[in-house]
C-alpha cells in the first residue's frame, strides 16, 4: 500500500495490527503468539502518529528513510537518548493494545492460536468502535506470504458487525502493508507488539511485574490501554460466541 492508498474518508478509524512470536509456539526459547497495534482517528494520523514517528527516527533512531524493526532496534543497545525520544512518542494519545497467548493457555478443539488471537483482536476493534463516530474501519495488516493467508483465513471482514455509538453499522476495510513501506503506523504497530511479547516472555520465566518498556508503553498511556491476556476459559467463550471476551492482564 502506498501513502496515497492510505487516504480514507473522513470519519474513518485506522487501526494497525502487528504480530509477535510463532502461531505453533513451537520454539522453546519464545513459546508465545500474539498481536499488537495502534490506532487513531484518520484526521488525527498525520499529526498524532505519522510525522511525529519520522521525526523520531530523523533525530535519533538512524534516519526517517531507515526501516524500525523493534526486535532489532533492541539488540543494538539503545542509548538513553534513543529510549527517551520513544518514551515521549508514547506518550501521545493513541490507542494502542496488545492480545498475547503461550503454550499454557489451553486452545479448544479446531482452534489454534492465530484463530484464538484473532477472535480476541477482533473483540478489541469492535469496543473502540462502539467508543467512536465512524462511518469506516481501516484495518492494515503487516503483508508477508505466510501471514496475509492466515489472515484473511480468520478475520472475515463481511461477517464483522460492528456498530458505531450511534449504533450504526460501520463498514470494514483490510489491506496488506509491508514492512518496507515504512509506514508509520505499521511500524509503531510492531514496537507495540514487540514490547507484549517482552512481557509475556518476562512472565513465563517466572518474573513478577512489568518490563520497563512495557510499563511506559501501555501503563503510562494518556488513554487506557487494552492488554488483553487470553484465559481457557476466554478461549472457550470465544469459540462458542464466535467472539472473543478479552480482559485486561493486571499482572
Amino acid at each position: 500500500m502506498t501513502e496515497e492508498e492510505l487516504k480514507l474518508p473522513v470519519r474513518s478509524l485506522l487501526v494497525f495490527v502487528d504480530e509477535t512470536g510463532n502461531e505453533d509456539l513451537s520454539d522453546p526459547k519464545n513459546p508465545t503468539f500474539g498481536r499488537g497495534g495502534c490506532g487513531c482517528l484518520y484526521p488525527a494520523y498525520r499529526d498524532l502518529i505519522k510525522k511525529p514517528w519520522r521525526k523520531l527516527k530523523r533525530e535519533r533512531l538512524g534516519g526517517a528513510m531507515k526501516p524500525f524493526h523493534a526486535a532489532d532496534f533492541e539488540q543494538t543497545k539503545p542509548t538513553m537518548r534513543q529510549i527517551g525520544g520513544i518514551n515521549s512518542f508514547i506518550a501521545r494519545p493513541f490507542w494502542r493494545f496488545a492480545v498475547m497467548l503461550d503454550s499454557r493457555t489451553e486452545l479448544s478443539d479446531g482452534v489454534d492460536a492465530h484463530k484464538t488471537v484473532s477472535l480476541v483482536t477482533s473483540a478489541y476493534v469492535s469496543r473502540i468502535v462502539a467508543k467512536s463516530d465512524v462511518d469506516v474501519v481501516a484495518l492494515i495488516f503487516e503483508g508477508s506470504e505466510r501471514g496475509e493467508t492466515l489472515v484473511k483465513r480468520d478475520f472475515v471482514l463481511a461477517a464483522m458487525d460492528l456498530k458505531n455509538m450511534r449504533g450504526q453499522r460501520v463498514a470494514v476495510d483490510g489491506s496488506f502493508m509491508r514492512k518496507d513501506a515504512m509506514e508509520p503506523g505499521l511500524e509503531v504497530a510492531d514496537l507495540i507488539a514487540h514490547t507484549a511479547g517482552r512481557q509475556r516472555r518476562h512472565e513465563l520465566r517466572g518474573k513478577a511485574g512489568h518490563v520497563p518498556d512495557f510499563q511506559q508503553t501501555y501503563w503510562h498511556s494518556p488513554i487506557p490501554p487494552e492488554f488483553m491476556a487470553i484465559s481457557s476459559m476466554q478461549v472457550a467463550e470465544a469459540v462458542k460466541a464466535g467472539e472473543a471476551v478479552p480482559r485486561r492482564d493486571d499482572k
